[in-house]
This record gives C-alpha cells, sequence and structure tokens, in this order.
C-alpha cells in the first residue's frame, strides 16, 4: 500500500512507550496502520488483571472493526515502543478500498484470519479448565523465557506470576495456588536453587 505524502502528513501520527491508542468502551472511529514500532492490545479481565491478547508490528492494521460496526472499542490498544501509525477514519479508509485494491484484499484477508483465530480461542476456553491454562502458559513460558537444565527448564516463579498476569488474564493468588497445586502432584519440581524458581518439563502433560 502506498502513502502519499498528503495522505502521511494529515494522517500519521507518533505515540511514545506506555501511550494509550484508545481504550476499552471508547467509541471507535479510526483504525491504525503501524509504520513503525509495536502495539500491545490488552483486555480487561477483572478490576485488578488485564490479558494482552496480540502484540502488532510494523505493517499490521487493527482498531478496523469497531470503525467498521460502529460499536465501542473491544480491548486497549497500547505502543509499547516508539511509534508511528496511519490513522484512518471512514472517509480514509473508503477511499483507500476503492482506489487501492491490493488494500481492499489485505483488509478482506485480515478479517478472515482473525474470524478464524476468535474462533480457535474460543474452542480453546470452551475444552481447557483454568489450571489447563495456567500449566500451558507456563510451559510455554518456560520454553521461551527458562533456562534449559538436564532436569527440565529452570523459571523464575516471580517473572512467570507477573507474565500470566499480562498474558492470561489471572489473578496472581490464582497462579500461586494452581503452582502450589502442581509441585504437591510433581507436575513440576522446585529448583535447587531455592523457592523462588521451579523446573517445567516441557514433555509433562497434567492427569486428572
Amino acid at each position: 500500500m502506498k502513502i502519499t505524502k498528503n495522505i502521511y502528513q494529515k494522517y500519521v501520527k507518533s505515540f511514545e512507550p506506555g501511550e494509550v491508542l484508545f481504550k476499552e468502551g471508547e467509541r471507535g472511529d479510526v483504525m491504525f496502520i503501524i509504520i513503525q514500532g509495536e502495539v500491545e492490545i490488552r483486555k480487561q479481565t477483572s478490576s485488578q488483571t488485564t490479558k494482552t491478547l496480540i502484540t502488532f508490528h510494523e505493517g499490521d492494521i487493527f482498531g478496523e472493526m469497531a470503525l467498521i460496526e460502529k460499536k465501542p472499542r473491544s480491548a486497549t490498544a497500547i505502543a509499547v515502543s516508539p511509534c508511528r501509525t496511519l490513522v484512518m477514519n471512514e472517509a480514509l479508509l473508503d477511499s483507500m478500498i476503492e482506489n487501492n485494491p491490493d488494500f481492499a484484499k489485505k483488509m478482506i484477508r485480515i478479517l478472515s484470519e482473525r474470524i478464524r483465530k476468535a474462533n480457535l480461542t474460543i474452542q480453546n476456553i470452551v475444552s481447557t479448565n483454568r489450571q489447563n491454562q495456567i500449566f500451558n502458559g507456563l510451559k510455554s513460558f518456560a520454553q521461551e523465557k527458562g533456562i534449559s537444565t538436564f532436569k527440565g527448564h529452570r523459571v523464575k516463579l516471580a517473572d512467570f506470576i507477573d507474565w500470566a498476569g499480562k498474558h492470561l488474564g489471572i489473578e496472581e493468588k490464582e497462579i500461586k495456588r494452581t503452582v502450589a497445586d502442581l509441585l504437591k502432584r510433581k507436575i513440576i519440581a522446585s529448583s535447587a536453587v531455592g523457592k523462588e524458581e521451579i523446573i517445567v518439563n516441557l514433555n509433562r502433560q497434567l492427569l486428572y
């Protein structure tokens, strides 16, 4: 998609890390295309916790559903690095779709992808209980952030609790309770370093 100089000057906006692009519940009258930087989409799951749904990068489009449907925002968008975005209102969106076939095709692909992912997420929520969510999250975190040893992946418990609160939208007390139960059942193990770390075997499965 080509952005002319006039469009760039009129519609491109910069955001600093931590700056909110839009809030959950707000009326959505614009959508965004990231030119540079990263933006997280976060969903409020309780009065004290939020869940990071997805991180968007350069070239990604987001916020289009509220603009198309004329409905409030379903989540909050926050810049996690210095960002420059093309902020598109309805008139600019209509113009781009009418005059740029490549852009129109990209919008169709994006909407189709989002519907498919939403269906998979719903299936996962329906079929997976909370303990499975936490344990699967723990394995994902261990694989990405843990330290590999011959017994499994070492994970700092405090780091996982912080990550799980943001990405799984689960309160700290429930995460701690589940981890304690997994330790008691020997699904995971304490690290020799101390209680601050746990050992996660990525091949281990929950058995009921």
